[in-house]
């Protein structure tokens, strides 16, 4: 059921795809690992907390959050 949910959640989500889009645009950045960290930060954080990243509003302990959380995505999505 949590799976369910999950998958429903990142298909409903109106800025999944937008955030993997914005990430594939940076540097040495492969599809597989800009769907994962849009996954990750997704669990993360809601679609309006995710527009607030992609537009850059990151002050205070939400920017703090966001750096921890894009960090730690960054590495578990790392490509072996």
């Amino acid at each position: 059921m949590a799976i369910f949910l999950a998958k429903t959640q990142l298909w409903t989500s109106d800025t999944y795809g937008p955030f993997v889009e914005g990430c594939m645009k940076g540097d040495n950045v492969t599809e597989e690992r800009c769907e994962c960290l849009g996954k990750y930060v997704h669990k993360h954080f809601s679609d309006n907390e995710v527009k607030a990243i992609m537009a850059q509003q990151l002050e205070g302990a939400f920017g703090e959050k966001v750096r921890e959380v894009v960090a730690a995505g960054s590495q578990a999505c790392l490509t072996p």
